[in-house]
Formats: structure tokens, sequence, C-alpha cells
């Protein structure tokens, strides 16, 4: 066998030990135990920003959430990959048969005149996937502003960048980043981002910032919770800066969504 031989045949045993972490059934289930708490706090800010069930509603990224909102919404979208060709992230095990889907790669979402024609929406959720994407967040972010209506409202979810996990592995001389993955169609964390980036990247493409607010939904909450790790950790994220997720709900300028 020849280097070349060699070196591929051990990067694609690499690549299937990657995706048997990261993309396998205990993963997807890890996943939906471990943003339960995410999904409940999202629910609560769209049914406080946009209460009304007959709203337009565009999930960035086809998962369980989208059919979280189907439970309350009568008129959902999803948009991102096609769903068929698509097995990279944790995708929803539930049936969605009547939840029209909208083919887009993001990564694309510099090229505008590809932008879909799909009409706009009075709620767009972003939930965990902006921290995945190699594109700069001013074209993801200025798309889905032209997908809103002129009242409508964009809730972003999205890692802080900024956590105190973050703080104290690089202090210990740690990468606090993960690395790329080998595996392109379910690519870790590529950037994270402030508090102040995302208010700032907001800005510049039209958007406000209605209200920013940090959550803890790590597993930690939910895992040891007498160990003196888990306690120190409840205590250092009771300061929110230090909590590792954040969220921002962001209107047009000059708009008044309806339910503020």
């Amino acid at each position: 066998m020849s280097v070349h031989e060699r070196t591929g045949d051990a990067l694609s045993r690499m690549l299937e030990a990657e995706k048997a972490v990261t993309c396998g059934p205990e993963s997807r289930q890890n996943y939906l135990s471990m943003h339960q708490a995410r999904f409940d706090d999202i629910m609560r800010l769209c049914r406080k920003y946009v209460p009304q069930p007959s709203a337009r509603v565009l999930d960035i990224g086809r998962s369980e959430l989208t059919a979280y909102l189907r439970g309350y919404y009568g008129n959902v979208h999803s948009l991102g990959l096609d769903p068929g060709a698509d097995d990279g992230g944790h995708r929803e095990t539930r049936a969605m048969d009547d939840v029209p889907h909208i083919t887009m790669d993001l990564l694309r979402s510099d090229r505008v005149s590809e932008w879909p024609d799909c009409g706009q929406f009075d709620l767009i959720v972003f939930s965990e996937v902006l921290e995945h994407l190699s594109v700069a967040p001013e074209y993801t972010l200025g798309l889905l502003r032209a997908l809103l209506t002129e009242n409508g409202v964009l809730i972003c979810t999205t890692p802080n960048a900024a956590e105190i996990g973050k703080r104290l592995r690089m202090l210990a001389g740690r990468n606090p980043y993960e690395r790329l993955r080998l595996y392109a169609l379910n690519p870790g964390h590529i950037r994270e981002y402030t508090r102040g980036e995302l208010c700032t990247i907001a800005e510049s493409v039209g958007l406000q910032c209605l209200q920013h607010s940090y959550f803890d939904w790590s597993p930690v909450r939910r895992e040891g919770q007498g160990s003196i790790r888990s306690i120190g950790a409840r205590v250092l994220r009771a300061y929110p800066p230090f909590r590792p997720f954040q969220a921002i709900v962001l209107a047009t300028k000059d708009a008044s969504p309806s339910g503020v």
C-alpha cells in the first residue's frame, strides 16, 4: 500500500470514528436531553414577542426545535440544507411532513443573488447555528433581516465566547475552543461571539436589539449536582456574563413588534 493510500485509509477511519460520536443515535439523544431547557426558554421568548399562533414562522436548521414551534404556531417553515441529503447533525426524530422546507446552504449567504424568494416571516428562530458557519455573520444576518416582516422578530441563540469555563481553560494554557472536525456536514463551532459582537453585527445590517439574556443550558445543572465541580460552576455562573449561552432578540430598526 502506498503512502497516499495509507494516509487516506487512516483519515477515513478517523472520519468514521468522529461520525460515530457526533452523528450517531446516542449523540442525537444526548443532544435532545441536554437542550430541553433551551427549547423551553426559546419558546417562552417566542410567545412573549410573537404571541399570535397564526404568525408565519421560520426555523433556521430543521430540527426538534422545529417540532416544538409547530406545536404552538400553525404556519411554520424551516430553512437549511436538504433534509433528505443531510445526515450531518442532530436532526429531527419526529415526522414533520406538514412543515415546508426551504433548501439553502447558509454558507452561500454571501451570494445575495441566491437568497430565497420565499416571502417574509413574523418570527425567525436562529438557534445554535451561527457558531457553525464559516461565512461572515453579516451576510447571514443580512439574509434573515431581508426575510423579516416590517414588525418581525428574530431570536438568535449562540454560545457565549467569554463564558467562565473558556476563561479558566485559557488561564490553564488550554485552548477553550474545539478543533475543526473532519466531517464537513457536521462542523463544530467555527467561531463563537460575545454580546458586544452580536449587537454590533446586528446593527450593521439594520437590526436593533430588543433584549439580550445569558443562559446556562449546560448539562452540569443536571449531572452530578452535589459534586464540588458542579457547585463551583453554578456559583460562578450566577454572574450572567459567565454563563455559556446567550439569546438576543432582534427587530428591524424603528419597528414596534406587537409582543413588546
